[in-house]
């Protein structure tokens, strides 16, 4: 086959696969949740938030080396509790040279749990944004996300998690169509509109995580928003809020998550940095250099 030949065919595939998605219509997703429209909260509607403000976390993972044993991992996961307080970093470095048991998935998730449970017993923010799901702290980090959740609870703080790039299948599933649920959204919903999933049709169900699809901005690509769902009677809050924090010409997430994003990154330029900083030429030349990298050509 062709290189034309090839691409032609895979978009072909494609558009198959989007009439598939879209044979259905936005009624029938009334028998798995409900439909609300967000509202953008006024600044007297915000001022409940303050002075403990609205907090985000996220985590960055950079590596140096080869492939495994012949790698480190640089972890950083950061709480931004505004633009203007002094954030809260947690670092970590692994290695299967150290460690063989080591995963930076499941250690850089301890890790953002580390820092937001500290964050919020510094600050006490209203609300902590996690960037990304509920999920993968619940099964990768059961203890230390139930630590979260029972100081968040302490604190009455409003815990969510942000999924911009989401990879469910929970109204696929329920709907009966071979996708994923970012696939059914995208362009389904009218700006500023939420669909709230029945908890029975929820594949995180069993962690007792709830939650909503919604499209905050004009980007038609949908976001999910993860809670847990003891926190069920403040799911439209949190819509509000999520909505109010994002630009409605931005892609779709709120800006403290750009912001706090920005702040955790770890560049290759830092990694550099640090491992001629700190390594021995030596054991940098004896346990992490590819040999690749020599190459000629």
């Amino acid at each position: 086959m062709k290189i034309d030949e090839a691409f032609n065919t895979f978009n072909q595939s494609l558009l198959e696969k989007k009439n598939r998605v879209k044979s259905f219509k936005k009624e029938n997703l009334k028998k798995f949740g409900e439909f609300y429209n967000s509202t953008i909260l006024e600044c007297d509607d915000m001022q409940k938030y303050l002075p403990e403000g609205i907090a985000a976390v996220d985590g960055s993972n950079n590596s140096y080396g080869g492939a495994d044993p012949n790698i480190i991992h640089f972890l950083r996961a950061t709480y931004l509790p505004d633009l203007e307080r002094e954030k809260v970093d947690e670092v970590s470095l692994i290695s299967p040279l150290i460690d063989s048991n080591c995963s930076p998935k499941t250690d850089l998730a301890k890790l953002e749990l580390i820092v937001g449970k500290e964050g919020l017993e510094k600050y006490q923010s209203k609300v902590l944004m996690m960037d990304g799901g509920l999920m993968r702290y619940s099964i990768g980090a059961r203890d230390e996300y139930n630590e979260l959740v029972e100081t968040a609870r302490e604190y009455g703080t409003l815990l969510i998690g942000v999924i911009e790039d989401m990879k469910s299948q929970s109204v696929s599933q329920a709907l009966g169509i071979d996708g994923f649920d970012r696939e059914i959204f995208f362009g389904l919903l009218d700006v500023g509109e939420v669909f709230f999933l029945d908890d029975e049709f929820n594949r995180k169900d069993e962690h007792e995580i709830s939650t909503f699809y919604f499209r905050p901005a004009n980007d038609p690509m949908a976001i999910s928003v993860d809670y847990p769902r003891e926190l069920a009677a403040r799911k439209k809050e949190a819509a509000d809020v999520v909505r109010t924090l994002t630009f409605p010409s931005s892609r779709g997430v709120p800006l403290i998550l750009d912001f706090v994003d920005k702040y955790c990154k770890i560049t290759d330029r830092d990694m550099n940095y640090f491992i001629k900083k700190y390594i021995s030429e030596d054991l940098k030349r004896l346990f992490l250099d590819q040999a690749r990298m020599k190459r000629w050509l």
